[in-house]
């Protein structure tokens, strides 16, 4: 398309002069059009340049005044009067209405043929599209070649930005850079990215409030960004998503440096979006092969074949992971175990080990994402490396082995982690079997050793419904060391309140928890029902942070809508009173009056 200005520049506009509407000789002109009636802008699309004569105007001067307005409000490029034979000049109230819209209002000399300049300016429009496409394609072949050329994605966002001359970055589903290349000085915005190797959480924020995030997972077609300096975005840019099975797997940017953004930019980043997705689908493959292999690796592994041990302790060193020394697993468990996430949460594994150069080898076994590495490795910072870059999993941590006929121990001892933890209602996204201690024990022993257990039932009359309240409180008591104000700031109750229910569980049983050896009895009993029996109580409502008492630690009461808040609470005030007349014994038990 040609601009307004470049448009009167042409021989056939010889004695054009623009007499309004000056600040929009940079309006793109899409073709020509003649008009020939007073009611114009009905019948147009907008980007046209409009010729007419005086003849086809409207006579009024309102409605002439209408005219204009509704040329501009039509996103018409601009108007084009004959004068000097019916009419020496425009209307003032045209010239009026066109300047407040920055809206071109242009006088052509009568003798200028309007055919000659429609062909002119169309030709010269079709030669510039026809120029255009020709680049879109160079743009085309050129990275064509490069990715059947085996090129990454570095040397994708250099050749783009070599071939539109204007700054490219590439950057994964989280917004996180991959690679970039820039043509021009950068704004806030690109800074942020090129130091932080991401994008500003306050842009991607305001693409989110703004719906263009939205419309892009929509559509998954490019979006045009406007400047936005309170974000950081003093240039302008177009997003485009890049799309491999139908899920967004990344995004280009092109960010204008010198020039504004073009319909070239608007090709080339569709082109250069596919390439992308193709090098993307690339590593997939290789990545979907290489977790075969490893998969494959670990399942012999885990399933113990006798007489290769020695292949496969060499198939592991070729990893990086020396079998004859102490090693430990870790297993990466997720809600969705669906073929497609599995390999998605692989791919973000694996892409974190990359990126961090841990020698480990990460694959799939079972529908489970495996990690195995040294014992040397920093595990702890490994594994939450793992958890705060991909969220929503529960990590499970051996301990340490060696030998690789060890292996399949070890990746029991993550799964015997995690399955207690998630019946005992355990916090915690990190779960180490080193941390378990007498709870493993207890869940070897197995369901039968309940039988026989001369508090089970006593216990099971306390979890019957109705009693609820008093099986929380004795496994909350019992964890507690048997400490009572420990106790009431668990379970956020008065002090009154949980000595009423200590109270109540003497009078059903009749245990005297003052004995510790009765104590670790029951809490023996008590966690082989939560283990095979009583289900723990679930989280309840959203995460709702209370003290109990003044400068209190926090504690966090549920997760979802409309959570209760703490019972008995009765404010800073009654706490201090029972404070100054309660009494503790050397143990820091309660000596005060039950009732």
């Amino acid at each position: 398309m040609l601009t307004v200005a470049e448009i009167l520049e042409l021989e056939e506009m010889q004695g054009a002069q623009i007499v309004a509407g000056h600040e929009g000789v940079e309006r793109l002109v899409e073709w020509v059009h003649v008009s020939s009636v007073p009611d114009a802008p009905q019948w147009l699309n907008g980007g046209e340049l409009v010729l007419t004569t005086a003849l086809n105007l409207p006579q009024n001067p309102d409605d002439q005044r209408r005219y204009v307005q509704a040329m501009a409000d039509q996103g018409v490029a601009a108007l084009a009067l004959a004068v000097g034979r019916h009419i020496d000049h425009a209307p003032d109230n045209m010239r009026e209405i066109a300047e407040a819209n920055a809206f071109p209002l242009i006088e052509i000399p009568y003798q200028a043929r309007f055919v000659d300049i429609a062909r002119a300016t169309n030709q010269r429009i079709a030669q510039q599209h026809m120029g255009m496409m020709e680049r879109a394609l160079t743009i085309h072949r050129t990275l064509t070649m490069l990715v059947l050329q085996g090129g990454d994605l570095r040397q994708l966002a250099v050749t783009l930005a070599g071939l539109i001359g204007q700054s490219v970055s590439i950057e994964n589903e989280r917004f996180e850079a991959l690679a970039s290349h820039n043509i021009a000085d950068v704004d806030e915005a690109r800074r942020y990215t090129l130091s932080e190797g991401k994008t500003d959480p306050r842009l991607i924020e305001a693409l989110e409030t703004r719906g263009i995030l939205g419309e892009i997972r929509r559509t998954r077609r490019p979006v045009h960004l406007p400047q936005m300096p309170e974000v950081g975005l003093q240039m302008e840019r177009i997003l485009a998503p890049i799309v491999v099975h139908s899920n967004i797997y990344g995004y280009v940017w092109i960010i204008a440096d010198d020039r504004p953004i073009s319909n070239l930019d608007s090709m080339a980043i569709e082109i250069g979006a596919t390439i992308a997705a193709l090098m993307l689908l690339h590593q997939e493959a290789i990545q979907s092969a290489e977790a075969s292999l490893k998969g494959g690796l670990l399942s012999q592994l885990i399933e113990g074949e006798r007489g290769r041990e020695a292949i496969l302790t060499d198939q592991a060193l070729r990893y990086g992971v020396d079998l004859n020394q102490p090693f430990v697993v870790l297993l990466v468990e997720d809600q969705d175990t669906g073929s497609p996430r599995l390999l998605h949460l692989y791919r973000r594994i694996n892409s974190l080990a990359v990126a961090n150069k841990w020698r480990v080898v990460v694959g799939q076994f079972a529908g489970e994402v495996l990690v195995l590495l040294s014992a040397k490795a920093d595990i702890k910072q490994i594994a939450g490396s793992i958890d705060e870059g991909i969220g929503d999993v529960r990590i499970g941590v051996s301990g340490v082995h060696r030998g690789a006929d060890r292996v399949g121990a070890a990746h029991q001892q993550c799964r015997d982690a995690l399955t207690i933890t998630r019946r005992l209602s355990q916090d915690g996204r990190i779960v180490r079997f080193d941390d378990l201690g007498y709870l493993y024990a207890l869940y070897r022993a197995g369901k039968e050793s309940l039988l026989g257990n001369p508090f089970v039932t006593g216990l099971r009359k306390l979890a019957g419904e109705g009693q609820a309240d008093l099986f929380n409180t004795l496994e909350a008591y019992l964890d507690a060391g048997g400490n009572g104000v420990k106790t009431a700031e668990i379970l956020c109750i008065h002090r009154s309140t949980l000595n009423y229910r200590l109270e109540r569980i003497h009078e059903i049983s009749a245990w005297d928890l003052s004995d510790p050896g009765l104590r670790t009895n029951l809490q023996i009993a008590l966690k082989l029902l939560r283990l095979f029996e009583v289900s723990s109580p679930p989280p309840r409502g959203p995460r709702v942070e209370v003290r109990c008492r003044p400068n209190s630690p926090l504690l966090v009461l549920g997760e979802g809508e409309g959570a209760p808040p703490p019972r008995n609470m009765e404010g800073e005030a009654v706490f201090a009173k029972l404070e100054a007349s309660d009494t503790k014994d050397a143990d820091g038990h309660s000596t005060a009056n039950p009732r």
